[in-house]
């Protein structure tokens, strides 16, 4: 009799601990809003920076985005909602995901206004850059970023997919190979540094670049 109650607080402790393991991603920021504002641009930026695709340094903010990797568009479309009440409605994460982190990089408004509406990808020889101070090719709804910045995509990628349960939009091979391509460097490992501080997780994917080459299609 007496072993009942500790055989039950066993599998409660059990129990949730496996459904923190499934929930996944961070629950600290359930703003959007609020997280670009002050988390993302007061203090992960608050000092100035380096913009993702162009590689363009800046002090303030004036004339930048905070740029999702995984788009706001293609977590509805994974969702299979429209609004943001329907998706939040539908899965109490979709601010989260929105608000993550690990998923934004400074660029500038104008390259942003492009990146939503496409996808990463090889581009071929034809491929021209729709900016001229801005080493990133592009064909129709296509992007490809510089090779600087590949890594750090296909890492926000990996770490969208494994932490939310989002597919993978694009190959899978091609995020692996811009992965080694890019190595993760001082800047990305200290601003993982940053984000755990202000969110309270990090990305594997920083922290140990191999666990890409285990994702399977």
């Amino acid at each position: 009799m007496t072993m009942r109650p500790v055989v039950f607080a066993l599998s409660c402790l059990a129990a949730c601990a496996a459904s923190i393991v499934l929930a996944g991603g961070q629950d600290r920021l359930a703003d959007p809003k609020a997280a670009v504002e002050q988390a993302f641009w007061q203090q992960l930026y608050g000092r100035g920076g380096t913009t993702l695709y162009c590689g363009k340094p800046f002090s303030t903010p004036a004339g930048l985005s905070a740029s999702p990797v995984y788009s706001a568009k293609q977590i509805k479309s994974a969702l299979r909602c429209v609004t943001d009440g329907q998706c939040q409605a539908g899965n109490a994460q979709f601010p989260y995901m929105l608000a993550d982190l690990h998923n934004l990089y400074p660029e500038q408004s104008r390259v942003e206004l492009a990146r939503r509406n496409a996808l990463f990808g090889t581009v071929g020889e034809g491929g021209q850059s729709k900016l001229a101070d801005c080493d990133l090719k592009s064909a129709y709804q296509l992007l490809e970023p510089r090779d600087a910045a590949k890594g750090n995509v296909a890492r926000a990628i990996f770490y969208m997919h494994s932490e939310y349960d989002l597919p993978i939009v694009g190959q899978l091979q091609m995020f692996q190979q811009w992965n080694r391509l890019d190595p993760v460097d001082d800047e990305e490992r200290a601003r993982n540094d940053q984000i755990e501080f202000l969110q309270g997780n990090r990305n594997r994917f920083i922290d140990d670049p191999t666990l890409g080459d285990s994702l399977q299609p």
